[in-house]
């Protein structure tokens, strides 16, 4: 659901670097002592709370997303001495995107056209929970459909780009998944991507800003036609109502990505400098939202998070845990690593997907969260910086290798 099996093998392979020559780069100062700084205080923290599990738990997230950070960039900067390993990057892209991509027009099919649910069998083979009428491919919610769909689709377009002529299938595929997936999280996602693009795209700012413009009118125009015509009905369709007092009363997804986050920045205006501590946002949870917003318990989730499983409260918002557990110090540190981050993106493909990065983690809060570290240590890398090459000239280069390993043999 949210612990995805790709952390471990980013994980054993970061530990395998240890064996090779590869360090921390320039710039990555300020994420290994903001690193430093989240475990050293969580630890700490975790003695006044009289809490080691939760700190233990922050830890380990802290620790795989540094390993997969370092594993991203090291393909990159792999990549870039060798363009010939795009065309295995390539292959994985495809291998790992066709089988969900197929289901995902199944469940479209199923949900606008046959609409029995059949759908719902092949869905469970893979997800615990299966939502009836909705595209969320083989991933465990319609969000994680539409975060695999956005990262993938960024890659993807990048890889045609570089001649690789599959990929603009597979780049087809994810586009129309994703605008017919009447997700209000991609939607949101893919135009604050665009917002943040058009504010660091320099000379290409008028540009983006048309796109983010079509895109508004997409959302707020033609995704409601769409709704009417294919006669999709649902509670995630009253989102393109845009009522958004009727949303906060009586969706609880809603609720739960607004009002939380939110909470988590009221536990950092209590704590400005030093944050309640890594893994802790869920001490003052609580006393915050009773306060505040206790309409909210109405809704199941939010009722058991306050009453019955109150240490699995979380943000919901990377941004907001950052300020609320780790203060002022904590996110000067992450931050300042991100800044380091855009300055070294050369390129459009480069920023977007900084872009990208930074909008994926509006709903998803876990230090180990693996499409963002893998979009930023590509941008810090340099894997979408190179020059375009043909599939021609990279085939050849790998031929070529392939040829003197068989050699060597």
């Amino acid at each position: 659901m949210y612990r995805p099996a790709a952390m471990f093998p980013m994980f054993a392979a970061s530990a395998l670097l240890l064996f090779t020559d590869f360090r921390f780069r320039r710039g990555d100062g300020l994420l290994v002592a903001f690193a430093m700084y989240s475990v050293g205080h969580s630890l700490a923290a975790s003695i006044g709370y009289e809490d080691a599990a939760s700190s233990l738990k922050h830890v380990i997230t802290v620790l795989f997303g540094l390993s997969m950070y370092r594993v991203s960039v090291y393909i990159a900067e792999q990549v870039r001495e060798d363009p010939a390993l795009l065309r295995w990057i390539a292959r994985s892209v495809a291998i790992g995107f066709v089988p969900p991509l197929a289901a995902g027009f199944v469940q479209l099919a199923d949900a606008l056209v046959v609409r029995s649910g059949f759908s719902g069998t092949m869905t469970g083979w893979f997800s615990e929970k299966v939502y009836r009428g909705r595209m969320q491919m083989l991933s465990g919610e319609p969000s994680w459909a539409a975060i695999h769909l956005l990262s993938g689709g960024l890659v993807m377009l990048y890889l045609y780009r570089r001649g690789f002529r599959n990929q603009l299938a597979l780049f087809v595929a994810a586009a129309v998944l994703t605008v017919l997936s009447f997700s209000a999280y991609a939607y949101v996602v893919l135009l604050a991507s665009l917002l943040i693009y058009a504010l660091i795209a320099g000379s290409h700012r008028g540009r983006v800003l048309l796109m983010l413009a079509g895109g508004v009118v997409v959302v707020a125009v033609v995704v409601p036609y769409l709704l009417e015509a294919f006669r999709v009905s649902g509670y995630f369709t009253d989102r393109f109502r845009f009522d958004i007092a009727r949303l906060f009363r009586e969706d609880n997804s809603f609720f739960v990505r607004t009002v939380f986050p939110a909470i988590g920045m009221l536990e950092f205006a209590r704590h400005p400098l030093f944050g309640v501590g890594g893994g802790f946002y869920y001490v003052e949870f609580a006393d915050h939202l009773l306060a505040r917003f206790s309409s909210g318990l109405k809704f199941k989730e939010v009722y058991d998070l306050v009453f019955l499983q109150p240490e699995q409260a979380t943000s919901r918002n990377l941004l907001s845990k950052l300020f609320a557990e780790e203060g002022l110090i904590g996110a000067v540190l992450f931050i300042g690593f991100l800044l380091s981050t855009l300055r070294s993106a050369r390129g459009l493909y480069a920023k977007f997907a900084f872009a990208l990065g930074v909008s994926l983690v509006m709903n998803f809060d876990s230090y180990a969260f693996v499409n963002f570290w893998l979009l930023i240590g590509f941008v810090r890398g340099g894997l979408f910086d190179g020059a375009p090459a043909s599939v021609r000239s990279a085939d050849a280069e790998g031929t070529q290798r392939m040829e003197g390993e068989r050699r060597i043999a």
